[in-house]
């Protein structure tokens, strides 16, 4: 893993989880074979494609090791996963596709070359993100999400309210963005609701006014995804053009609630605070499902004390032990899982394609609650949908959306606060069309 990269995926935050869990592991499933798993730990100082090989490779061939936990960065995990799968060698991840945040920008060839053709990818066309051919990863399991599911969790709210005429912004310029806007473009053109794509450029000061115009010939529900510094720009141009007064909906994505990946709230400390706070009320933001619970709770005590005692790590005031943390913990269970199978029946614990056999396509209770592993080694993660509680300011929960089931279930007794004092969503199109134009509305009949 990566390690002092201040990141929410790093060594020091990660490490006492995958500890702990080698710990139970060891109790729990190892001892009665008189197996013992030991760690062998390695790090670098940055998402990069260039070190992780070379590391990967040392423990190979010098340690022997029988699985690889990490990394995390997509950049890092790219070429580790293709070694491992030429070694046999199961490869588990508590990331997965999330790119590092912006000026980390040291990808393998193979990942450029991904997204260049993500950015040139022909109206119609598949996009083939990251480590979405699991034929090239044969080995490797992803234990927290995959952007490939969020067209469905979109989907779902967007049957919940009826809305059938969605835009999609898409900021080409930020690899996130690009990533998460064209798994979104292909399963909602799919689905049949997407009417209007804008690709931009966020680094040029293209107008975000203009494009708003622009998208609303088609919708009025429009999926941003951008940079979070331009969130707040799009919601302010819209609200300067009254878009932001319930007739109107926006949604984005903030996978981890965090400021690592840019800020997307509407607080910047300047003279346009208010009006931002105001047009945040329009917007609908999906983000992963957040642990609860006593368990979890205690499990984060134990990863704040171990990263104190044992990585010279002390967690900040206000930062939480996140999902990742805990989705490297639920991995290394499961591989606890699939070696007692393994050794209880005499199998080989050195297949690493057969261990992986037996980590996908399963369910079990981790410390991050309901995990489901597909079958082809993804999790079906859970989500949050947030709205902006006007009068606290904050996000705050007030649906899921459930993997297992693929269901849009609210929060009981939270309700979306609609923008303009609005008590249900924006109408799926204008009384009078989205040009102004339908026959109903002329002749004077407005």
């Amino acid at each position: 893993m990566a390690s002092r990269l201040d990141s929410p995926f790093d060594l020091e935050r990660c490490g006492p989880a995958v500890d702990l869990a080698l710990e139970k592991v060891n109790e729990k499933f190892l001892a009665h074979h008189n197996v013992e798993l030991q760690k062998v730990q390695g790090s670098y100082p940055s998402c990069s494609g260039a070190l992780a090989p070379g590391l990967a490779a040392d423990m190979h061939f010098k340690d022997d090791v029988i699985a690889f936990i990490g990394p995390a960065c997509a950049f890092a995990l790219e070429p580790v996963a293709r070694l491992a799968a030429y070694w046999n060698t199961p490869i588990i991840t508590g990331m997965g596709d999330q790119p590092p945040s912006e000026g980390e920008l040291a990808a393998p060839a193979s990942v450029v070359s991904r997204m260049h053709r993500l950015r040139n990818l022909r109206k119609g066309t598949r996009p083939q993100t990251l480590f979405n051919d699991k034929g090239k990863y044969p080995t490797l399991t992803r234990m927290s999400y995959c952007q490939c599911r969020l067209p469905r969790v979109f989907t779902s709210v967007f049957e919940r309210f009826g809305w059938t005429h969605v835009a999609l912004l898409l900021d080409k310029s930020d690899l996130f963005s690009l990533t998460v806007g064209k798994s979104l473009e292909w399963g909602l053109r799919k689905e049949g609701v997407l009417k209007a794509v804008r690709e931009l450029d966020g680094n040029e000061r293209e107008s975000c006014e203009a494009l708003l115009r622009d998208v609303s010939m088609y919708a009025r529900v429009v999926i941003l995804s951008v940079r979070g510094s331009l969130v707040r720009e799009f919601l302010l141009a819209a609200h300067s053009l009254g878009m932001t007064r319930g007739e109107w909906a926006f949604l984005d994505v903030e996978i981890f609630q965090g400021g690592y990946w840019g800020e997307t709230g509407w607080a910047a400390g300047d003279e346009r605070d208010a009006a931002a706070r105001a047009a945040y009320e329009a917007l609908l933001r999906v983000s992963l499902k957040l642990p609860t619970g006593d368990r979890f709770d205690d499990f984060a005590d134990t990863v704040r004390t171990k990263a104190k005692h044992h990585y010279n790590y002390t967690f900040s005031d206000g930062e939480e032990v996140n999902f990742f943390i805990g989705a490297f913990y639920d991995g290394v269970y499961l591989l606890g899982m699939a070696l007692n199978e393994t050794l209880t029946e005499g199998g080989d614990i050195r297949d690493g394609r057969n261990i992986t056999r037996r980590m996908w396509g399963r369910d079990f209770h981790g410390i991050t609650g309901h995990v489901r592993i597909d079958a082809v080694g993804d999790r079906d993660a859970d989500y949050a949908i947030l709205d902006l509680d006007p009068v606290t300011g904050k996000f705050e929960v007030v649906a899921f959306y459930h993997g297992l089931n693929m269901s849009y279930k609210p929060v009981a007794g939270k309700a979306i606060h609609w923008p303009g004092g609005r008590r249900g969503p924006p109408p799926d199109k204008p009384r009078c069309g989205f040009l102004g134009n339908d026959p109903m509305c002329q002749g004077g009949n407005t």
